[in-house]
């Protein structure tokens, strides 16, 4: 008959328990080792960047296309579109314990993960979880040429101006073909597919000789991934530094406008231990984790805000030896955090 053992009323023998004891081991000594948990976190920055360039015939936009919005310097600026944030367990190496195995004892069945993170006591372990990858598109930027898209004629004018004359009259041959196309005012008119082919042409050398007068301007994104492994509570520290031309760089480059992070816990109230009651032998060491909330901003916008479990911030909870002496007793651990989710014994 298996009973279920209520985890809320072992708090009441084990808090206020004594500080973790050094972990070492002794030689010839054979031991039983695990480690508690601790969540890392890993950032994913979605930057975007925009390159604007002056087209080589900016000064003549006015003459030949009739408009002034035009790009008249180089410029290169960045901005955070996304942060996100994911977590990852590893061993706390602040909180690792060993134990000696004993004849017919209960805590020869401890069982740990491929970190030698405590999964539980005298239960079958769950096959490890794979995580899922997300690929990232590789992006193709196409190179510029030096060359303009002018005909003979022009290009061996000479003239900067004479030049530009060509460019737009080759703009506005473009529109008339495209006009043509689509009022059916053609002899011989394709159509479907070759229809659709010779229009995109069209309008991709339009916008070639356009950015000659106007300009260009170029949007690309790029995603930087940022490790962090806390140990300690953070108030608006650096997180990262963007740069205007470089992006993501070290928080230490001041040539970067900061961003800041905020890691906050918060307090687990633990029942205080009654002094005259028997201080029992610690048989396992778990965690009580902390509720603690994630913030990313640039100073003013909050830009990330999440709330996750985090055991390094926790309470050390610890099970005595007797209850461990349990006949059958079984111990089930959440793995990411290091709270006991369930025990059962059975006789």
């Amino acid at each position: 008959m298996k009973k279920l053992i209520i985890i809320s009323l072992l708090f009441v023998g084990i808090t206020g328990i004594h500080a973790q004891s050094a972990f070492a081991l002794t030689d010839g000594v054979p031991a039983l080792v695990y480690a508690l948990p601790k969540t890392n976190l890993c950032f994913e920055i979605e930057v975007e960047t925009t390159v604007e360039k002056p087209g080589v015939f900016y000064l003549y936009s006015q003459r030949y296309l009739a408009t002034s919005q035009v790009v008249m310097e180089e410029k290169t600026t960045s901005k955070v579109k996304a942060v996100s944030m994911k977590t990852v367990t590893v061993p706390d190496v602040n909180r690792r314990f060993a134990i000696e195995p004993m004849a017919k004892s209960p805590l020869n069945g401890i069982v740990v993960n491929e970190q030698g993170i405590l999964c539980g006591v005298n239960i079958t372990p769950s096959s490890p979880s794979i995580a899922d990858i997300k690929q990232q598109k590789q992006e193709i930027t196409k190179s510029e040429t030096d060359l303009l898209p002018l005909t003979q004629e022009y290009m061996m004018a000479g003239s900067t101006a004479k030049m530009a004359e060509g460019a737009a009259k080759q703009i506005y041959d473009i529109r008339a073909s495209r006009l043509n196309l689509l009022s059916g005012e053609m002899d011989q008119l394709p159509d479907g597919e070759a229809l659709k082919t010779m229009l995109c042409g069209l309008d991709a050398k339009e916008k070639e000789l356009t950015e000659l007068f106007v300009g260009s301007v170029r949007k690309n994104t790029k995603v930087y991934k940022l490790n962090l492994s806390p140990d300690n509570i953070v108030s608006n520290e650096v997180l990262f530094r963007l740069s205007a031309t470089r992006g993501v760089v070290a928080k230490d480059d001041l040539s970067g406008e900061p961003y800041f992070i905020s890691i906050t816990p918060e307090k687990i109230q633990m029942q205080e231990r009654d002094p005259k009651a028997k201080v029992e032998k610690a048989g396992l060491y778990t965690v009580l984790p902390a509720l603690t909330t994630v913030t990313v901003s640039d100073g003013v916008n909050l830009v990330l805000q999440q709330t996750i479990q985090m055991p390094q911030f926790g309470q050390l909870v610890t099970l005595p030896e007797s209850l461990l002496r349990t006949p059958g007793i079984k111990i089930i651990v959440d793995v990411p955090t290091g709270r006991i989710t369930g025990m059962t014994t059975q006789h």
